[in-house]
């Protein structure tokens, strides 16, 4: 991905190939020989700890920052004639909304990927793969917020977006092989 910005993905075949593989990685070197012994709750701490401490931080960060761009850009106040909103403040606006709405897109699959990691693969691994997601995407989200003026194509995001689809469908994937074991008993 790292060349020219007409270069096209690999095919979604062989990403699902790279996703599965990591999966079974995952599965075969953390998975539960018989997860139904497990503290659930113990299993569960990491990932509850990241996805509400990030949950707290979509809210603080993502949703606000939309509110605050459309106070500073006044186009909350249906008085304001079109003419007298900035254009930059009409993209800050636009992009603090792109923000939210790609983290509320990403969350669905975070969430279940983590919580069904950790209960049964590995709480420990789904809570270490999910800080690195919720990281990743505090990146995301303030690069992209400070991108005003420049080519979403110029922005950097894909450094910060790559890594995350990887560790969701990784976390996704390692739970559908390690549902599998549990269901053909090994």
């Amino acid at each position: 991905m790292g060349g020219s910005s007409d270069s096209q993905p690999p095919p979604a075949f062989a990403i699902l190939l790279v996703y599965t593989g990591l999966g079974f990685l995952i599965a075969f070197l953390f998975g539960k020989d018989d997860p139904s012994n497990q503290d659930f709750v113990q299993e569960l701490v990491p990932v509850i700890i990241v996805s509400c401490g990030f949950l707290v931080s979509y809210e603080l960060l993502d949703v606000m920052a939309v509110g605050a761009a459309k106070l500073k850009s006044k186009c909350h106040d249906i008085r304001s004639s079109k003419d007298e909103i900035n254009q930059v403040q009409d993209e800050e606006v636009y992009l603090a909304q792109r923000v939210q709405t790609n983290q509320v897109e990403q969350m669905t699959p975070f969430l279940i990927g983590s919580y069904s990691c950790a209960l049964l693969v590995d709480g420990k691994v789904a809570g270490v793969l999910a800080m690195c997601w919720a990281i990743l995407r505090r990146a995301y989200a303030a690069t992209y917020r400070a991108s005003v003026g420049i080519p979403v194509s110029k922005a950097g995001l894909a450094k910060y977006t790559v890594p995350c689809y990887f560790i969701v469908n990784v976390m996704l994937m390692a739970s559908v092989i390690q549902s599998a074991r549990m269901i053909a008993g090994r």
